[in-house]
């Protein structure tokens, strides 16, 4: 980071302060471009974020791209590849039953 991306960053920083915003509240400072995306919290919810700056802020862990689904899912088979923590990728039958147990999306499709 340069000295005047730095400088800049303070300001912004210090300009949310006067607007109510706590000076360590890293959501103000977040692009406001809305490019959704569905992470779990730390308290463990499914959640929507505007976009992944947001989410990251939030201390919330990226589950895909776009809003979150469920939690009733649909018997829809479109498989998709993904992770939960501490496992191995494996295939779900849909996006919406891989965000229901907080698993991240890999890739579309089966895991190989």
């Amino acid at each position: 980071m340069t000295r005047s991306h730095l400088s800049l960053l303070c300001a912004l920083v210090a300009a949310s302060s006067l607007f109510g915003a706590a000076p360590s509240d890293a959501r103000a400072i977040c692009p406001r471009i809305f490019r959704p995306v569905c992470a779990v919290t730390p308290q463990g919810v499914n959640q929507t974020f505007a976009n992944s700056c947001e989410a990251r802020a939030a201390h919330a862990r990226i589950l895909a791209p776009g809003q979150c689904q469920g939690p009733i899912c649909p018997f829809i088979f479109d498989p998709v590849c993904a992770r939960i923590p501490g496992q191995n990728p494996r295939t779900f039958p849909n996006l919406c039953i891989a965000e229901t147990d907080h698993a991240t999306l890999i890739h579309r499709g089966a895991c190989k």
